[in-house]
This record gives C-alpha cells, structure tokens and sequence, in this order.
C-alpha cells in the first residue's frame, strides 16, 4: 500500500513538472502538414527522450553527482527551489513565462527543428523534473528501482499518448480547463517543493533533523 502511495505520488508530480498538455500547441505548430504518420513518430521520441532523461536521472543522477561532488542534500534543496519557482508561476498563471523563453519555444514550433531538442529537453524533461527524478534515497532494495523506473515509464507513456492523441486533446484542454488545473497543479507543487528543500536541508544540517552536533 505504501509503495502504491509513493509511486502514485511520484507519478503526478513527474508529470505536472514535464506537463506535456501544455505544450500540446507547440507540437501541432512544429508537425502542421505532416502526414499522420510522421506526426505520430514523432510523438513516439518525445515520449522516448522523457522516458529515457527521467529514468536516466534516476538511476544515474546521484553517481554524477558524486562525479562532480555534489550532495544530494544539495540537489534537493537546489531541485526544490527550482520547483518552487516553477510552482509560484503556475499559481500565477505564468508558467509560460518560467519554463520556457521565447526563443525555445520558437524553435520548438519550427518545422525544421522536429527533433529531442528543445521540445524533448529541455521543454518536457527540465531541470524541474530532471532534479526531481534524481532525488531519491539510495537504490538499495528492488523496492527503490521499482520507484525511480516506474514514474519515469509512465510519464513517457503518457506524454507520447498525449501528443499521439494531440489533436482530440486539444479540443478537450480548452484554455480555461489548462488555466484551472495549472493553478492547481501549481499548488500541489509548491508543497512538493517545500517537502524537498526541507529534507534538503536535514540532510546538509543533521541538527536539524534532531541529531547530534559534530
């Protein structure tokens, strides 16, 4: 039942942090006059290049970051801000503003720029779900790959079905629909963030967390 729990958990929020509805537009720009199939072979690599950056982050992510010497503490706290920021936009209706510039997502509608980049990374699989994905505990039962694989199958599944899918979606996703679930998914997020910062920061000041003073 706890597992269920945290991979339902870890789920929703890979996937209000890659957030492919949004995004729905910006695909139909960069495929507008392709033939159905290129359309949909298309949807198929981006919903790969999220599969494979998510669950990449989280097999590989706390490797590279001893690679580079960096703590996991850190990350968290680092992952949470970025997270918080992105939440704080969503709740004010500009996440447009934050998750992506003018310039990528110019190229991201550009025909000629039908590729991972930057729709695949970094508009889907950002730094926001990017750090989320690595910061986890140790991968130490099956348990633990059962929590990093899973999510990150998922929400490529589910990205690749929504760009499959794209054009039906966006007559569902009206405006005002993605404008009430962004400002709630918004929120959820900013309590995920604070959740992430705080364990962060147990984890880099163990006094914190009620442990003894070197």
């Amino acid at each position: 039942m706890l597992l269920t729990a945290l991979l339902l958990k870890k789920t929703i929020a890979l996937l209000a942090l890659v957030g492919p509805f949004s995004l729905i537009p910006l695909f139909l720009q960069a495929t507008d006059g392709l033939a159905p199939s290129m359309q949909r072979q298309y949807a198929r690599l981006l919903g790969v290049t999220v599969m494979v950056a998510l669950v990449g982050a989280g097999l590989f992510g706390v490797e590279i970051l001893d690679l580079l010497g960096l703590t996991l503490g850190g990350m968290r706290v680092g992952g949470g801000i970025i997270v918080l920021i992105l939440a704080i936009a969503m709740v004010l209706g500009q996440e447009k503003v934050v998750k992506r510039t003018e310039a990528e997502a110019s190229a991201a509608a550009d025909r000629q720029g039908r590729g991972i980049v930057p729709l695949g990374i970094p508009l889907l699989a950002g730094p926001a779900a990017l750090s989320y994905a690595m910061t986890h505990q140790p991968l130490a039962h099956a348990a633990d790959f059962v929590l990093v694989i899973v999510p990150g199958l998922t929400v490529g599944l589910i990205t690749w079905a929504t760009f499959h899918f794209a054009t039906n979606m966006q007559r569902l996703m009206t405006p005002s629909m993605l404008n009430v679930i962004e400002r709630l998914v918004g929120f959820l997020l900013a309590g995920l963030a604070i959740d992430m910062m705080a364990t962060g920061l147990k984890a880099l000041f163990p006094v914190l967390a009620g442990g003894a003073v070197g």
